[in-house]
């Protein structure tokens, strides 16, 4: 399994993402945890992410789940076309971004790739918060509206993540004006018993098979 998970963007790591994608260097980038802004500000987001990569060497392209949601054989489809090396989520609202990954299939498919070790599974902010099991310890954000899903797709929204990693990453921890959420992020999570980990915007989390990192920027 292949991970590369940052508070914002690619951290101050983007060559560590080269490298662990190999030679397929196609990213498909998921939008949708953006559903909930107006088109013409999710524009501006997507041309600077594709700008991004674009300047470290990948090669990037934008999917919207809600074209394949109850489609996932069309969704199959246009991967196996594409056949990306990195599946990568913006950040946004964890809770839509993972409704849209469930409605479409997504989060199975990126599960079983990963098995297969076809993709790399990389993410900033909301795309790392969705890699865990369960999102509920992330309820008590207001900024996170469990109601959101409901609204934009009709659908509520499933709790249950990717589950591909055993901690709680809370990202921006650097960003003063998000001090209170962290602070509520971390009674959360270490009520349930599990493990927070606090990232600033310049840090990567890594997995490569068996061996795991932890990049301060």
């Amino acid at each position: 399994m292949r991970l590369f998970l940052a508070s914002s963007e690619l951290g101050n790591y983007p060559k560590s993402l080269r490298r662990l994608a190999g030679g397929n260097r196609r990213v498909l980038i998921i939008r949708n945890a953006r559903d909930y802004r107006p088109e013409d500000y999710v524009a501006g987001i997507l041309g600077d992410k594709t700008a991004l990569f674009l300047q470290y060497g990948f090669d990037p392209q934008v999917i919207d789940l809600r074209q394949f949601f109850g489609k996932k054989g069309d969704l199959e489809e246009y991967l196996d076309q594409y056949d990306p090396g990195i599946i990568y989520c913006l950040g946004g609202n964890p809770f839509i971004l993972n409704t849209a990954l469930h409605l479409s299939g997504m989060n199975e498919i990126i599960r079983n790739a990963l098995l297969n070790d076809s993709i790399v599974y990389a993410g900033e902010s909301a795309g790392i918060m969705v890699a865990v099991k369960d999102l509920s310890p992330y309820l008590k954000d207001e900024g996170f509206t469990i109601d959101a899903p409901k609204e934009l797709y009709g659908k509520e929204a499933p709790l249950d993540g990717l589950g591909l990693i055993d901690f709680y990453p809370i990202p921006h921890v650097n960003r003063g004006e998000l001090r209170e959420n962290t602070d509520r992020h971390i009674r959360q999570i270490e009520s349930v018993h599990k493990r927070p980990v606090l990232m600033n915007d310049t840090d990567v989390y890594i997995l490569d098979g068996r061996k795991s990192e932890l990049l301060r920027g």
